[in-house]
């Protein structure tokens, strides 16, 4: 089946990508995921093959209105229905692409400033120590 195929393909992109050190967390190509994401959804909504042809066609409003203005027979009704459907569920992934984006980026934020402050704190005990260091330093000099 087509979908297991697509699933082995993600499998393999997050088992492929950098890894953080320290957590069991993986840096992976957004593009590629969301792209494999969004064919598994077409696939699994039942476009199968017409959702393939839509995507790599890339049909314009233009021609979808050349349709409609042809001779409307029950076929072609049922075509334009899929079509319709399938621009519907691209546009549908295009928009939750959209906000797992914006997740991730807000996700990217708060990693970045835990360890902005994380940073900030062992700075501060670096500079505490080397005072402390200086003042034992400046007291041994002095005896």
């Amino acid at each position: 089946m087509e979908i297991l195929g697509l699933l082995d393909t993600l499998e393999s992109i997050i088992l492929d990508s950098s890894k953080i050190p320290f957590t069991k967390r993986a840096v992976v190509d957004e593009e590629k995921v969301l792209s494999i994401i969004d064919k598994i959804r077409l696939v699994v909504q039942g476009g199968g093959d017409f959702a393939k042809k839509a995507i790599t066609r890339g049909e314009s409003p233009a021609g979808a209105e050349e349709t409609k203005e042809a001779a409307p027979s029950p076929e072609l009704e049922g075509r334009s229905r899929t079509e319709a459907k399938a621009v519907e569920v691209i546009e549908q992934a295009y928009r939750m692409a959209k906000e797992v984006r914006e997740g991730a980026d807000k996700y990217a934020d708060e990693v970045l400033a835990n360890l902005e402050a994380t940073s900030t704190r062992i700075l501060r005990t670096i500079k505490a120590g080397r005072e402390r260091l200086s003042k034992t330093t400046q007291a041994g000099s002095e005896q």
